[in-house]
């Protein structure tokens, strides 16, 4: 877990560097991460980009009622969207929430507008961030 934890930190750390943080040897580290990657505990290494810097300052939450059962069928409509970084099937009032991050009101109004135009949804509900007070991957 402390390995993980690091890695999460910055997957960018060398094996040394693990080696000495975790208390084992450079083979024993490098082992380890092969079989987290082999045992997709480790799906894959990315960089973390800050949506202000590329542009893209609005980030909105989405929740989306589409009648329960084609929760999934709508989410794959959504799947290829550019300003959706994040889709999920949920449980409670919606069926579906996605995070959108957009360059502009107007970029978030137009994929609030063309979720609502699917045949099957219902109704959405919009959640703007104001701030973002803590933004992790998966705890451990």
């Amino acid at each position: 877990m402390k390995l993980l934890g690091l890695l999460q930190e910055d997957s960018r750390m060398s094996y040394t560097d693990l080696a000495k943080s975790v208390g084992i040897s450079e083979t024993a580290i490098r082992r380890r991460i092969k079989k987290l990657i082999d045992e997709k505990v480790i799906e894959k290494f990315t960089v973390k980009l800050n949506p202000d810097k590329i542009g893209k300052p609005i980030t909105a939450f989405v929740g989306v009622d589409v009648g329960g059962e084609i929760g999934p069928v709508a989410g794959s409509e959504l799947l290829n969207r550019k300003e959706i970084s994040e889709l999920y099937t949920i449980t409670g009032d919606f069926d579906i929430i996605m995070k959108v991050s957009c360059d502009s009101v107007k970029e978030l109004e137009r994929t609030i507008e063309f979720t609502r135009g699917m045949d099957f949804t219902h109704k959405t509900k919009t959640y703007v961030v104001l701030n973002r007070l803590k933004e992790t991957e998966a705890p451990l």
